[in-house]
């Protein structure tokens, strides 16, 4: 009898590290994977660039909008009946508006950033428990730039002093509190909650300045998702530059 792959859910996978991080789970022929982007047609269009095999189903789902994120559920329940793994990608640093006002700034960021993901869960979590799959998950991508050591670090490159960012290191510091509570508050059901940092990337979220390509900084992305023990993983973030061990939350 074989049995069936794990079914990973990935936001803003059409592009930058969700991704660079769909192309390394599905390259390995081990997993199924929901490629969740804002339109169809950019969901259709990263399916189809990844390979389109049957292990690919698009999904739209705008993190911006409750009931963008309830038909998503309601597509993923009617399709699959359950969810295995859930990467919590997508997010923005600036609004869209390049005349927001600084409200409007920060609201923009967080409806993406915080507002979303958390609905996410929630509208995903009975999916998540209605998973027999042993390893269930919760990935927040989150950046070490929402670390207030960091921020205050006299000898960062990444420091407050050097890269002040107010509104998407909030938006960060928040995800990473949230992250905090629920993998507190699930673990007893035995599903991990846990943080993936990715570091500086070459994506068009940052301008294609950063210091990693895409597929290297996905891969803490895709440790998180699918390596290591829940025990060791609680509490920590995965990641390559161990910027927990040396900043602190």
């Amino acid at each position: 009898m074989t049995s069936v792959k794990p079914l990973i859910l990935i936001t803003g996978a059409n592009q930058g590290l969700g991704f660079a991080a769909a192309k390394q789970l599905v390259s390995t022929g081990k997993y199924r994977l929901l490629i969740g982007a804002r339109s169809q047609e950019k969901a259709d269009g990263a399916v189809k660039e990844l390979g389109g095999s049957d292990d690919l189903t698009p999904v739209v789902v705008d993190l911006d909008s409750d009931k963008s994120i309830e038909a998503a559920a309601a597509f993923v329940q009617e399709r699959f009946g359950s969810l295995d793994i859930l990467i919590n990608n997508a997010g923005i640093n600036r609004s869209s508006n390049p005349d927001a006002t600084l409200r409007e700034t920060y609201r923009a960021v967080f409806e993406t950033n915080v507002f979303g993901p958390a609905i996410l869960v929630e509208n995903f979590l009975p999916l998540l428990r209605a998973s027999q799959y042993p390893d269930r998950r919760i990935v927040n991508v989150t950046s070490g730039l929402g670390l207030i050591g960091m921020a205050y670090s006299p000898t960062s490159e990444y420091s407050a002093k050097v890269w002040e960012l107010p509104v998407y290191r909030g938006s960060k510091a928040a995800t990473n509190i949230i992250t905090a509570v629920d993998a507190v508050r699930l673990r007893e059901e035995g599903i991990l909650v846990v943080l993936a940092a990715p570091g500086y990337c070459r994506t068009a979220f940052g301008g294609y300045t950063g210091v990693k390509d895409p597929e290297e900084g996905a891969q803490p992305i895709v440790r998180a998702a699918v390596e290591g023990s829940p025990d060791e993983l609680f509490g920590k973030i995965v990641d390559d530059e161990n910027i927990y061990e040396e900043f602190g939350w």
